[in-house]
C-alpha cells in the first residue's frame, strides 16, 4: 500500500524526505544517495508496459487513466510504499488520483503560500507575478519524470487533500522549522500506524542534525542535486518562513490573501 509524502511544490516535503530516508537507513553520507527509497510519483518506470507515452504527447490529460494501473505495478511488492507526490488528490476527467485499494494515508505538508512563491520564484526563475498566475492556475499540468502532474492551483491542491477521507497527519512548515522535533517525531508516529517503527530520540535527534538546511545546502554544492531542474539553481536555498515579508510587493500580498483566504484563515496563515 501507498503512504503518501503529498504538498504542493516548494513547501518542504523534500526535506521530510531526506529525514525519513536518512531516519530509516541510519546513514550520516550523502543523504541524496538514500532519497531513491521514497520515490516520486509519478514517473516513467511505474507507466513503462502499461502506456505507450509517445502517445502522451499529444493529449497530456491521457495520462491520469493509467494512475491507479501504475499504482497496484508499485504495490505489487506487497509492502509500504512511502511515496512522494505534487500531484492533486482529486480526479481528472472522472478518473480519480488513487483509491483506498492502493492507499492506506497520507502526510500532507502545506507552507503559507506567501513563502511558497518567494521559493517557488527563485526557483523557476520566474517573476513574482508570473509565478503567482501558476499559483492560481486551476487547470496547470505540469511535468513530472517525464509524466504529467496535475497540481492545479495551490486552493484547490489544498483542497483535494485535506477534504479527503484517507487517514492522515497534517504538517505545517512553519510548524517543522521551529519545532524539529516535534514534528517529526509526530510523523514517525503516524508511519507507526502502518508499519513497525522504532522511535528514538537520539535517532530522532541525529538525523535532524544530518537533514539541517545549512548541511543541505552545503551537501547541494558540493556533491550535486540531481533532482532539480536546473544545475544552475540552488534547490536548498534559504527554508525561511516569513522572507515574503521582505521581498513581497503588497498588491501581490493582497492577490494572494483574498485568493486564498479561507485556507489560509482555517490553516492560521491569517487571523
Amino acid at each position: 500500500m501507498i503512504l503518501w509524502l503529498a504538498s504542493y511544490p516548494k513547501s518542504g516535503n523534500t526535506w521530510v524526505r531526506a529525514f525519513l530516508t536518512n531516519y530509516f537507513s541510519n546513514k550520516s553520507e550523502n543523504i541524496f544517495n538514500d532519497l531513491k527509497e521514497i520515490e516520486n510519483f509519478p514517473n516513467k518506470k511505474l507507466f513503462d508496459g502499461i502506456v505507450n507515452l509517445e502517445l502522451i504527447k499529444n493529449n497530456k490529460l491521457e495520462i491520469f487513466k493509467h494512475y491507479i494501473s501504475a499504482q497496484e505495478k508499485l504495490n505489487l511488492n506487497n509492502k509500504l510504499n512511502i511515496v512522494k507526490t505534487h500531484n492533486f488528490a482529486g480526479s481528472i476527467n472522472g478518473f480519480p488520483f488513487s483509491n483506498l485499494s492502493n492507499t492506506c494515508g497520507f502526510i500532507y505538508i502545506v507552507r503559507d503560500p506567501r513563502s511558497v512563491l518567494v521559493s517557488y520564484s527563485h526557483y523557476s526563475q520566474l517573476p513574482f507575478q508570473k509565478t503567482l498566475k501558476s499559483m492560481l492556475n486551476q487547470n496547470l499540468i505540469s511535468m513530472s519524470n517525464e509524466i504529467p502532474e496535475a497540481r492545479l492551483d495551490w486552493k484547490t491542491h489544498v483542497r483535494s487533500w485535506l477534504n479527503n477521507s484517507w487517514p492522515r497527519i497534517l504538517i505545517k512548515y512553519e510548524d517543522l522549522h521551529k519545532d524539529p522535533f516535534k514534528y517529526f517525531t509526530q510523523i514517525l508516529t503516524f508511519i507507526s500506524k502502518f508499519k513497525k517503527v522504532e522511535i528514538e530520540e537520539s535517532k530522532i535527534k541525529k538525523s535532524i542534525e544530518n537533514c539541517s538546511f545549512d548541511k543541505l545546502s552545503r551537501l547541494e554544492k558540493t556533491k550535486g542535486f540531481k533532482e532539480k531542474k536546473n544545475i544552475n539553481i540552488k534547490f536548498f536555498r534559504k527554508g525561511q518562513i516569513d522572507e515574503w515579508k521582505k521581498v513581497l510587493p503588497n498588491d501581490l500580498i493582497i492577490q494572494i490573501e483574498s485568493s486564498f483566504y479561507d485556507e489560509m484563515k482555517k490553516l492560521g496563515y491569517l487571523q
